[in-house]
């Protein structure tokens, strides 16, 4: 469309004005349109579908840890009473007795750390006479590196006991008494979480002896033990023998003389302090 020269007025018919020759400019002119904007995705669709498996597998860790914590809590619950009974029905001072007070200071003769070493497969830096109470005994120290390899050990057994709790129905989270139904599934996940947190000293196993125990209060010590649901009998060690609750301690009755064994960071606990229960016991 003709428009009129911004100098003079006049209509313009070419690129110059015809009245005054000054070059055509129109008086106005449109504003291109921007060019349009860049589309910016909304948060929701910059951001990733997000898999439906995390929820789900957030809330089975949240139930594992929650079984964990409950069986951690029973379990101390349970040391604590199981202690407690056997001192009531022993008279709580049988190993003040003059057949105990023989291994005092001299109770690491009863079982060597190169025995200790071979039993676990971890190296055994020191070995240490201790008292458990009034009870003579012996501790076994080790370094990071082998609570390290413990803790391996322990979560492979969880994966493989894992397989014996499929089919089965899921413990009670609201009655801890029925977690300790699965304590021997459940050593390796315990003692993985236990050998996470090792000790600061490096205490891995130790062992204390009662010699006065006394054979006739072995039942005594069953009836205690068998309150605490978990606790199973161990064939093929000295006369008689029970483990705890997710292997935390061992029990040995050789003649008179009781062995108790903490267990606590020892995966395979059964076998392992089967064996060095029997060590222990050819010696008394």
């Amino acid at each position: 469309m003709a428009g009129y020269c911004t100098n003079c007025g006049a209509p313009l018919g070419g690129a110059f004005c015809g009245a005054c020759g000054h070059p055509a400019k129109p008086a106005s002119t449109a504003a291109a349109p921007p060019p349009p904007a860049a589309a910016t995705p909304s948060p929701v669709a910059a951001t990733p579908a997000r898999s439906g498996v995390g929820k789900p597998l957030m809330i089975i860790g949240g139930i594992v840890m929650a079984m964990i914590v409950l069986a951690l809590a029973v379990l101390a619950v349970g040391v604590h009473f199981v202690r407690g009974r056997i001192a009531a029905y022993t008279g709580g001072g049988i190993g003040d007795s003059a057949r105990s007070a023989q291994f005092r200071g001299k109770a690491c003769g009863l079982l060597s750390r190169d025995e200790v070493q071979r039993a676990l497969g971890v190296d055994i830096d020191r070995a240490v006479d201790v008292l458990d109470g009034n009870k003579p005994g012996c501790a076994y120290y080790t370094n990071p590196e082998a609570f390290a390899q413990l803790q391996r050990r322990a979560a492979e057994q969880a994966r493989k006991d894992s397989g014996a709790m499929e089919g089965q129905p899921a413990p009670k989270t609201d009655n801890p008494l029925e977690l300790l139904k699965h304590t021997r599934e459940m050593e390796g996940l315990v003692k993985s979480l236990t050998l996470s947190q090792a000790d600061k000293d490096g205490r891995v196993f130790a062992f204390s002896v009662e010699a006065g125990f006394g054979r006739q209060n072995w039942s005594a010590l069953r009836t205690a033990t068998a309150l605490v649901p978990g606790f199973d009998e161990v064939s093929g060690v000295a006369d008689r023998a029970v483990i705890g609750s997710f292997g935390h301690a061992m029990y040995v009755l050789k003649g008179d003389s009781m062995i108790n064994l903490e267990l606590m960071y020892v995966p395979e606990a059964r076998t392992r302090g089967a064996e060095l229960g029997r060590a222990i016991a050819a010696r008394l």
